[in-house]
């Protein structure tokens, strides 16, 4: 029977499991920070590896000139487009605009509190930073990302 020693010591990692490693691991790090930015490392990362495993690119530096073009290509040509398809559907839900609602956890000086609105706890905070105390009536005045911005009445 072989140790696990034994099968680390003759496995060896290769410049595309590396590349589809870290393309792997910016697309899943894109999906918890949502910046946008993540993913376009991923795809270079990808390109990469597809060109290492092509035999287009064999040395590290040519590795790593290709990962930072495709990278960058991406991020120049995409994000902006990405950007506008995800903030538009924001852009149009403005039902709950001028809707009240009612302070269920304070909304402490330049924090965050939540506010019950519809059946369901959201994540608010006040625009000019001042604190609004539990139970209190609020406006919901702007919405961001799932934060909303509330005024007290």
């Amino acid at each position: 029977m072989l140790s696990n020693k034994k099968i680390l010591s003759n496995m060896e990692i290769s410049g595309i499991n590396i590349w589809v490693i870290i393309g792997v691991v910016l697309l899943i790090l894109e999906i918890f920070t949502t910046s946008f930015y993540a993913i376009f490392f991923g795809i270079g990362a990808l390109v990469t590896a597809l060109f290492v495993y092509l035999g287009f690119a064999e040395e590290l530096p040519a590795q790593v000139i290709i990962f930072v073009l495709s990278s960058i290509v991406s991020l120049l040509f995409f994000r902006k487009r990405i950007l506008e398809l995800f903030t538009k559907n924001n852009a149009e839900f403005k039902e709950i605009i001028d809707e009240y609602a009612k302070v269920s956890k304070e909304i402490p000086l330049n924090g965050e509190g939540k506010v019950f609105y519809r059946g369901s706890d959201w994540i608010a905070y006040r625009a000019d930073g001042k604190s609004i105390q539990e139970g209190a009536k609020v406006l919901i005045k702007k919405i961001d990302g799932i934060k909303l911005i509330v005024e007290e009445v």
